[in-house]
């Protein structure tokens, strides 16, 4: 495809060369071919400007920058903003492929991947998420919502594959720097919004106006908005939506809302009433919060479509996200491993277990480093006042000390216990955690999740809560 041909209908401030043949997109200088159009993103950490020279000599027919033409032998378009540009052209270069299928955008501060990967199985679609993709094969997943290259490429390969429905999370990171932008959404899913991320956006209303972005997407009649009415920005957001809506929450002020349920260690049975009447309801999922993300995923099916008796057997069938909510069971003990990592999905967490068990819960987590501050104390106080005994630890600390990371968490567990232990090192953590549980009592391991590795300073290392809980097992045996 020619290069004009492809950037029709994109705001551009200088164009400069001859209108070349673009047979390849890239926004990495590592991944050019002969043929390609790259993106040239100034980040935190990479200025992609700095690797014009090594793309035009890997033969890129043309650079994308916000900066005037470096060099006269290529074709180069100078705009405003890359990534808003890099989301247009590549919409174009795989020929919109959204307009071809049923897309639900599914965003919040928690829930997120649980209820992408619920209409995934009710659908039969595919999903792009933060643990793994599938767009007719699986691949593991590296960001929570990719760049709009890859979620162009990824869309145009579930179109291939003859997929129909395709559900995405929507990051507010994503939305804010235009990955989602040319996605042709049928529906928008809200599930619920809490402090976090406040290091990037700096308040709670630029982080929700980040997240309302997805619901700009679905104006006009023929598409949705599910919204989560129990959360006070949901009703902000239904103020503000231009479409259809179905609402749930746990009262009949809601379009969708649980008529009875019973939830235990083992799962969810439900009478959730619906506008297409009652749905009887099993799931191995367990927590009320899993309870409001089957009733969001219904909310979608049902604006998409989906038969009853899909619904009730794709939320059947379904048996969770990896990391979220995740139990392991050994002699009455139960773990629980859970990718909660902010005060308010710890708060829903934690309370969603005091349900659940009998016993005392032991909670063990820490904080990341180089990213939001502001919600370690929080965190530390929501674990000191719901669970019976705090071990705080690291997480991925990054740059920062993990000693200061702890220090911070421990200002709000002070606050409301001392019945706190802090042991740095994850691992002897989990195991002091396991080797204090009696029968009927719940360690919780919080933060981590599906994780698989531990980012310390500059290194990588592989560590998995999930394993070390099972190598404690086995020993255990």
């Amino acid at each position: 495809m020619k290069l004009k041909e492809l950037i029709q209908g994109i705001h551009y401030l200088k164009i400069q060369g001859e209108d070349r043949e673009i047979s390849h997109l890239s926004y990495d200088s590592r991944n050019i071919k002969e043929g390609s159009l790259f993106f040239a993103i100034k980040g935190k950490k990479f200025d992609g400007n700095q690797f014009v020279d090594e793309v035009v000599e890997k033969g890129a027919a043309g650079v994308v920058s916000a900066l005037p033409p470096a060099r006269e032998d290529i074709a180069w378009l100078q705009v405003v903003d890359v990534r808003e540009a890099m989301a247009g052209i590549a919409a174009s270069f795989f020929n919109h492929p959204s307009r071809d299928l049923k897309v639900v955008g599914v965003t919040g501060t928690n829930g997120k991947t649980t209820v992408v990967q619920l209409v995934a199985s009710i659908t039969g679609g595919g999903f792009i998420s933060t643990v793994e993709n599938f767009y007719g094969k699986k691949e593991r997943s590296r960001l929570t919502t990719p760049e709009s290259i890859d979620i162009q490429w990824m869309l145009s390969q579930a179109k291939k594959a003859g997929l129909q429905h395709v559900s995405i999370e929507a990051s507010s990171h994503g939305l804010y720097f235009h990955r989602l932008d040319n996605v042709d959404f049928d529906v928008a899913v809200f599930t619920n919004l809490s402090g976090d991320h406040l290091d990037f956006h700096l308040t709670m209303d630029r982080y929700f106006q980040a997240k309302a972005k997805l619901f700009q997407m679905v104006e006009g009649p023929e598409k949705w908005a599910i919204i989560n009415n129990d959360d006070p920005y949901g009703k902000k957001l239904l103020e503000m939506v231009t479409c259809g809506t179905l609402t749930y929450g746990m009262d009949r002020e809601s379009s969708i809302y649980p008529e009875k349920f019973l939830i235990t260690i083992d799962g969810i049975e439900a009478d959730i009433y619906s506008p297409l009447g009652t749905f009887k309801i099993t799931s191995p999922l367990t927590g009320r919060f899993n309870l409001y993300n089957i009733m969001a995923a219904i909310g979608a099916a049902i604006v998409l479509g989906i038969d009853r008796e899909r619904i009730v057997e794709g939320i059947k069938k379904f048996k969770g996200v990896k990391g979220r909510i995740e139990r392991l069971k050994h002699r009455d003990i139960v773990v629980i491993i859970d990718y909660a990592h902010s005060d308010d999905s710890l708060k829903k967490l934690l309370e969603s277990v005091r349900e659940l068990i009998k016993g005392r819960i032991i909670v063990v987590f820490g904080a990341g480093g180089d990213r939001d501050k502001s919600k370690r104390p929080r965190m530390g106080k929501v674990a000191g006042k719901l669970a019976d005994l705090v071990i705080i630890t690291s997480d991925n600390p990054r740059s920062e000390d993990p000693l200061k990371i702890i220090a911070e968490i421990e200002a709000g567990v002070r606050e409301e216990t001392s019945l706190y232990m802090k042991i740095p090192d994850r691992k002897k953590a989990i195991e002091k955690a396991v080797s204090l549980a009696k029968p009927g009592d719940a360690v919780v391991i919080a933060g981590k999740g599906h994780e698989d590795y531990q980012i310390l300073g500059d290194r990588v290392i592989h560590f998995s809560d999930h394993e070390v809980v099972e190598e404690i097992f086995r020993r255990r045996k």
